[in-house]
């Protein structure tokens, strides 16, 4: 399988959408959230079997001073063969003049992220619980 690697190519709705549904935490987002989250994003990277979106993610922020990789997704049955890893380092690249870049994760994908050299941080960091939508 030769995959294509992009920041430039458009990422349809639709199959990132099929895509975000596979995870827990972003299943069932709306259209109309998905293309607003694509057109705010500092960064995009799809990663393409053809014209099939098997991977996905997405940096957020100023660009200069702080950026947030977020929606880090990988077609379920391509899991675990190195595309997460190879899309992040791409990521990470682009970002590589960010002064700041970082990351939120759920506790059993926390060693693949810090295998890529990221570090957990000792701060007091404060959310507004989940809305009602």
């Amino acid at each position: 399988m030769k995959l294509d690697y992009s920041f430039d190519r458009e990422i349809p709705v639709a199959p990132l959408r099929r895509l975000l549904d596979q995870t827990d935490w972003a299943a069932g987002r709306s259209d109309e959230g998905i293309a607003q989250v694509l057109l705010l994003s500092i960064a995009t990277l799809g990663v393409w079997d053809g014209d099939r979106l098997v991977a996905f993610c997405r940096a957020f922020g100023d660009d200069i001073y702080r950026a947030v990789i977020d929606d880090v997704v990988v077609d379920e049955p391509l899991r675990g063969t190195g595309i997460g890893r190879d899309m992040l380092q791409r990521m990470m690249a682009r970002l590589e003049k960010v002064e700041e870049v970082s990351l939120g994760c759920e506790d059993h994908v926390k060693g693949f992220y810090e295998r890529l050299g990221f570090r957990p941080v000792e701060w007091n960091i404060l959310y507004l619980p989940e809305r009602d939508r």
